[in-house]
């Protein structure tokens, strides 16, 4: 891939899928709250390069999340394939719930 692309690549919005967030929930380790997570598949979600190779991901995110009921931050991180859908997920502090 010539340098041009690759600068092109890296301005390059996401292709838009229909809605312009991810949506998902997780669950807080110390306290249990539940907190419904909002991504930003603009300004949240990075798009991953062929340096960052993580299998066939073409989208990363990682979030820090805080909760309303306790101070315990949960760290979330996600690997989206094409069309954004999660192909692997990591999470610290909490848990993911379905």
């Amino acid at each position: 891939m010539g340098f041009l692309n690759s600068i092109k690549n890296f301005f390059a919005a996401p292709a838009d899928t229909g809605s312009r967030f991810v949506v998902f929930k997780v669950k807080c380790d110390r306290c249990g709250e539940e907190i419904t997570v909002r991504a930003s598949k603009t300004s949240d979600i990075s798009r991953v390069y062929e340096s960052e190779t993580h299998g066939d991901a073409e989208y990363f995110l990682r979030k820090e999340i805080l909760g309303n009921k306790c101070n315990n931050l949960i760290y979330a991180d996600i690997y989206f394939g094409p069309g954004f859908n999660i192909i692997s997920k990591d999470i610290t502090g909490g848990k993911f719930l379905e």
